[in-house]
């Protein structure tokens, strides 16, 4: 029995992790609020029409006398739907579509029911969640996948105890709780949580071994084919989520080498002209700036003049400062007062402005703008030659956005910043694109 319900749990978990790949690449990643409105109606209409009118398809069936329960009912919650059957009859397929989650659960997982539900109604009722677990996940709702597998597991597990049913003894309903806990794993790739919550669901210590049986193989399988559903989701939508633990083959790579693969660079003067400013904003889209003082004299007893790493900029800074029209005639530092006066932690505590809206004419092209108010002095830094794994363990518990790279040695006409790293330069995925034989390490290091 185990071994086909791996088998078919291998094949619904990777048909719907494409799916809801190709699904996602359609419609749920594209941008724009208009969209996703009228996404989210249109799969609230097509829902609510399904669970209405499918469990017409199916014949009544008559109530069982030993039923411990009403039978039939038409409330929200209750079992044995009455819909569209005469007195003392009841709908299966309605029993499971028009009814909370908890009941719908409760009805699929019950034990010594082998009769209660049709083949028929169990199939229709496993597409049809396939069908909306696909759509449904992603649009602008707050929803998700984990009663939608658990539904899906527990229906196809059900339907392999009815074609069991004349070979073994088991419960139709342990299949169903065997089923779901195998798609559970084999798509989220959960383990110990899934033993825990289906302990609970069951209420049987006994269950235990077999589960976690289930869930071992299930987990397994899927580990050798494709990520989970939620790691593709994520590769989807290009959100960069980070790993608890940097990999292994990323002790050996500096940051240093990093951001020689990366293009130059952009740097700002601590007093720059606006057109510069502009320039930049325009032709990159970078959400964050290195500013650096130029002739600054150091302390006594070294070089003459040095140029210092003052800071770090962030891009709705210098869209704020624009629009603000905060412009010098000649180049000056500004006075606190003059800063207080202009911005209020309000504006600037706020993200969402563009280049695009904003109108310079060309004599304000040629004034300039003190950066220093606006700059953040204590970045975080690290040294071109600390490694990957450490780099990226900074950057996640501390949670930064942005982590500046200074040179390991201090010479003149060298740049007191190499590089900048955000979270996408720290992504594994990324990194092995710009390094190939990092991949081939990775591959050894797991042969």
């Amino acid at each position: 029995m185990l071994g086909f319900t791996s088998k078919t749990r291998f094949t619904v978990k990777k048909t719907e992790n494409h799916s809801s790949t190709c699904i996602c690449t359609l419609f749920h990643c594209r941008k724009g609020k208009m969209h996703k409105l009228l996404l989210a109606l249109s799969v609230s209409v097509f829902t609510s029409v399904c669970q209405y009118c499918l469990p017409f398809l199916v014949d009544c069936k008559a109530c069982d006398p030993s039923f411990p329960e009403t039978c039939p009912t038409n409330g929200r919650s209750g079992n044995f739907k009455q819909f569209n059957c005469p007195n003392g009859h009841y709908n299966d397929l309605a029993t499971l579509l028009l009814t909370t989650n908890d009941d719908a659960v409760r009805n699929i997982f019950s034990s010594n029911t082998p009769t209660e539900f049709q083949p028929s109604s169990i199939l229709i009722f496993f597409i049809l969640y396939c069908i909306l677990g696909l759509i449904t996940f992603g649009i602008a709702v707050p929803s998700g996948l984990f009663l939608p597998i658990i539904l899906m597991g527990s229906a196809y597990g059900r339907l392999l105890g009815m074609a069991m049913g004349s070979y073994t003894n088991i419960d139709q309903g342990l299949y169903a709780v065997l089923g779901a806990a195998s798609l559970m794993a084999g798509s989220m790739r959960m383990t110990v949580s899934l033993c825990v919550i289906f302990l609970e669901l069951t209420n049987n210590l006994l269950l235990l071994p077999i589960t976690m049986i289930v869930l071992l193989i299930a987990k397994t399988v899927g580990d050798s084919f494709n990520p989970s559903i939620y790691e593709i989701i994520l590769e989807l939508k290009g959100l960069p989520f980070l790993d608890a633990h940097p990999e292994p083959w990323m002790r050996t790579l500096t940051v240093g080498e990093l951001i020689d693969a990366k293009p130059p660079v952009i740097t700002l003067s601590g007093i720059e002209k606006v057109s510069q400013i502009v320039d930049v904003l325009r032709n990159t889209t970078h959400n964050g700036f290195p500013v650096l003082d130029e002739g600054v004299v150091p302390p006594s007893g070294l070089a003459n003049v040095a140029t210092e790493l003052h800071g770090l900029i962030l891009r709705a800074h210098l869209v704020l400062a624009l629009k603000k029209k905060w412009f010098l005639q000649e180049k000056r530092r500004t006075e606190e007062w003059e800063v207080r006066e202009k911005f209020s932690w309000v504006e600037l505590a706020e993200r969402e402005g563009k280049i695009e809206e904003v109108a310079v004419t060309s004599e304000e092209m040629e004034m300039y703008i003190d950066l220093h108010p606006l700059t953040n002095t204590t970045p975080y830094t690290v040294i071109e030659s600390m490694s990957v794994a450490k780099a990226m363990v900074l950057f996640r518990q501390v949670g930064l956005r942005h982590l500046l790279v200074v040179p390991k040695y201090e010479a003149a006409g060298v740049s007191p910043v190499v590089g900048i790293l955000t979270r996408q330069d720290l992504r594994a995925f990324n990194i092995l694109t710009a390094f190939p034989h990092l991949e081939r390490s990775k591959s050894g290091q797991k042969h």
